[in-house]
């Protein structure tokens, strides 16, 4: 009988052990350190953009985003840079206090309008981010995701 007892409490820890290391969240890399460290490293292009239900990621062709310190977005095509703001942060609404948020406010130049406002980190590979911005509804999704440009 003990020794039923002992493979039972040994099942159970196993389990338990289990259990704790598949739901563990360290293979994550959607804090705020952790995408704050990626974006700030290199230049990036938009590779993915749709807005309003249309893919409109041409109208980004030939922009490189830097995200400099203290939280400058520089968007360069040609001769042409832009100014800008970007921050990463822990979201503080009540639907989404586990989720990242990448903040954009550039200056009011009508190409960049749509990328202002909150965006929630998605997935951060280290070479691409990809965000969502439900904010209009759940018929109203939008996508953008920066890649990292290899030089």
């Amino acid at each position: 009988m003990k020794l039923k007892n002992i493979y039972r409490f040994v099942l159970f820890i196993t389990v338990v052990v289990a259990t704790f290391v598949s739901c563990s969240n360290d293979d994550s890399k959607n804090t705020v350190d952790d995408v704050s460290d990626t974006i700030k490293d290199g230049t990036w292009k938009v590779s993915y953009f749709y807005d309003s239900g249309k893919d409109e990621t041409l109208n980004y062709a030939g922009y490189d985003f830097v995200f400099g310190s203290n939280d400058v977005l520089t968007a360069t095509k040609e001769t042409n840079s832009y100014i800008g703001m970007w921050s990463v942060a822990k979201s503080t609404s009540d639907n989404d206090l586990f989720s990242t948020i990448f903040k954009i406010s550039m200056n009011p130049v009508d190409i960049f309008q749509d990328l202002n406002g909150d965006w929630k980190v998605m997935e951060n590979t280290g070479t691409s981010v990809k965000l969502k911005d439900d904010s209009k509804g759940e018929t109203a999704i939008d996508y953008l995701t920066f890649e990292k440009i290899v030089q």
